[in-house]
């Protein structure tokens, strides 16, 4: 199985490349209604995900904890969901969606957090 780096980074890059191509087609269709919804896509599918797998990969025994597993699953869910849910909200559709992927991304960053802290020596170290 890959590692946990890899798959963080491996995500990054696909939401990356979708921000580029939303934004692409955003600019072709001169319509940026939806430029909030595809900024948090980058941020938090391309930006975060890319630096939590730089993380990982510096901090190994961090990687290999249990709660970085569920960190993965929270964060990857979390921007999954965060860009369609903000779609729906911009156009006036549902809430619903948004508050369950916040909620997602919130806790994928408290327990990112806890990691951080609780392997600190990992990178005083480096």
């Amino acid at each position: 199985m890959k590692s946990l780096p890899y798959w963080f980074l491996g995500l990054a890059t696909l939401f990356g490349l979708a921000g580029m191509i939303w934004g692409i087609a955003m600019g072709i269709s001169e319509d940026f209604t939806l430029a909030p919804a595809h900024a948090h896509n980058n941020l938090l599918g391309f930006v975060a995900m890319a630096i939590y797998a730089f993380y990982y990969r510096l901090v190994p025994a961090a990687a290999n904890s249990r709660m970085a597993v569920i960190h993965f699953w929270l964060a990857f869910l979390g921007a999954l969901t965060f860009g369609p849910g903000l779609v729906l909200q911009l156009l006036n559709m549902t809430g619903v969606v948004i508050q369950i992927a916040s909620l997602l991304v919130v806790l994928s960053m408290a327990v990112f957090a806890w990691i951080v802290w609780t392997h600190r020596s990992g990178l005083t170290n480096a």
